[in-house]
């Protein structure tokens, strides 16, 4: 089990080969996806949230897409089956398989990494038992059945920090203010979704159905045009008959706006199913009757 650090999902693998993702706000899975013909062993999401890596008992390791396709990018058949998995900030992937522990690196931290050919392999002096890079520093750190070893992996940590967000080098009064912060800034949990984007988009059904709602019950449309109330004027120029004189006159513009706008949405039509596609328009067709 992992979490997406993108958008907070939790991916989990399965005994029957899939991964499935999940939200608190949802009671079934978000998504399901059959990565491996045997049980998963191990999923790793790398810092950006495009991509996941697994590891099967099939001794298969795959990179999976996770911008909506969910389809498998690269494939590597391995000696024996990867029992941990770790990313990089910079996008490199770690695979710890028995004693031996393998690195893979990519073009960039947006890319994935390529499972041709090996970065770095380093054997140890017992099985492995935990990967994890530390962050903003070249190291790999490696658990195993004889202690725990530290590996410089060049080019796998991020090299430039933003201070307001995570910095390393922060005073202890700092990191409680940090502490303080990230709670009054916390997203509730029933927003985690599989695109946070989707966050900041005008849901038109739900406003549609809630200002029909409105209407329904005061009555009447609030933001409808109000009809036009004439001023009254001087003495002996505000009768009853000048009144509904100057009304239908505002009434007689307005129809006359609305029948000229249609008139012109006609006549465009007409021109774009009259001419045909690919010619281009003449400095001598505004002469033309």
């Amino acid at each position: 089990m992992t979490q997406n650090p993108y958008n907070a999902v939790i991916h989990l693998g399965h005994s029957n080969g899939t991964v499935s993702l999940w939200s608190p706000a949802v009671k079934d899975p978000l998504a399901k996806i059959l990565c491996h013909r045997g049980g998963v062993r191990a999923v790793a999401v790398d810092s950006t949230g495009t991509h996941m890596a697994t590891s099967g008992l099939d001794h298969q390791l795959k990179i999976f897409d996770l911008r909506g396709t969910f389809q498998p990018l690269s494939t590597r058949t391995l000696p024996q089956g990867a029992g941990h998995l770790a990313f990089s900030q910079r996008g490199l992937l770690a695979a710890g398989m028995g004693d031996v522990v393998n690195i893979w690196a990519g073009q960039g931290k947006a890319s994935p990494p390529s499972l041709e050919q090996t970065y770095l392999t380093h054997r140890l002096s017992g099985h492995v038992h935990g990967l994890q890079f530390c962050p903003f520093e070249d190291v790999l750190g490696v658990g195993h059945s004889g202690g725990v070893t530290s590996m410089l992996v060049p080019g796998a940590a991020e090299p430039n920090f933003d201070g307001l967000e995570s910095n390393p080098y922060r005073s202890r009064k700092q990191r409680q203010e940090w502490e303080v912060k990230a709670l009054l800034e916390k997203v509730p949990a029933d927003l985690i979704c599989l695109d946070p984007r989707a966050l900041a988009e005008v849901d038109v059904i739900s406003l549609e159905q809630e200002k029909k709602e409105r209407i329904e019950r005061l009555g009447y449309d609030p933001e409808a045009k109000a009809p036009f109330q004439p001023r009254p004027k001087q003495k002996g120029r505000s009768s009853t008959a000048s009144l509904v004189k100057r009304k239908r006159k505002v009434m007689d513009e307005e129809h006359r706006d609305k029948v000229r706008q249609s008139l012109e949405q006609q006549l465009q039509k007409q021109e774009k199913a009259a001419k045909p596609m690919g010619v281009w328009p003449s400095a001598l067709d505004r002469f033309v009757r």
